[in-house]
């Protein structure tokens, strides 16, 4: 998964990454310069940012003990496929922000149905034992079936006696970003950096609990 020179990799993009140069530039700069793989550059892109950065989005980060009984509005598909990733054996890691993310590059594709369930099970698992006072899940509407399961999803809150619903959006991003209440659970760094309320890592919570994982480290 890591070849020998990806330490020195890690090094240099981040030092250029300090100075202001375009992040893609430097990742196929550095990529090619030290013959990363794909999956290699996809940790450098996603699991490294500048201490900047770093230091925002911990000030923005929330524990267990912040969100139980509260309201939480989750990225539906972020924080599945996150999960989906490490039950499938694809690589996850803790990017140096402190999140957890995924280098499996779906681009929109979801899972087999038999995973998708394995995954949906653990999540709503979860979300009952954090007890919460309402639960809002958004899917992106452009992704295929996103309504089929969001449908499935809202049966199974309902099943698993959860206050809340699931439901498409042409931008979940956007609703994401506008909540000025309870917490939102994503790793995506866009919304992560732009919202307005804190953050709650979800799939890095329900990985955590359920199993002993030992995660590729960026920190």
């Amino acid at each position: 998964m890591i070849g020998e020179n990806f330490k020195s990799a890690k090094r240099d993009y981040l030092y250029l990454l300090h100075r202001g140069f375009p992040q893609k530039g430097i990742l196929k700069l550095i990529g090619d310069r030290y013959g990363l793989s794909g999956t290699e550059r996809t940790i450098l892109y996603r699991g490294i940012t500048t201490e900047i950065n770093i230091a925002h989005r911990k000030h923005k980060t929330v524990q267990v003990k912040d969100v139980k009984r509260s309201e939480l509005m989750i990225d539906g598909h972020n924080v599945m496929i996150t999960i989906g990733n490490y039950l499938n054996g694809n690589t996850v890691f803790i990017s140096n922000d402190g999140f957890l993310r995924d280098a499996a590059e779906m681009h929109g594709k979801v899972f087999r149905k038999v995973l998708m369930d394995k995954v949906l099970d653990l999540l709503l698992h979860d979300l009952r034992y954090l007890k919460l006072k309402n639960t809002l899940i958004f899917f992106d509407k452009p992704v295929s079936r996103s309504g089929e399961l969001a449908s499935r999803v809202s049966y199974a809150m309902k099943e698993y006696g959860l206050n809340g619903n699931a439901d498409t959006a042409e931008s979940p991003d956007f609703i994401l970003k506008q909540a000025d209440t309870g917490y939102i659970a994503t790793s995506d760094s866009s919304i992560i950096d732009s919202s307005k309320v804190k953050v709650f890592d979800l799939a890095r919570h329900v990985v955590s609990r359920n199993f002993r994982p030992e995660f590729l480290n960026l920190k």
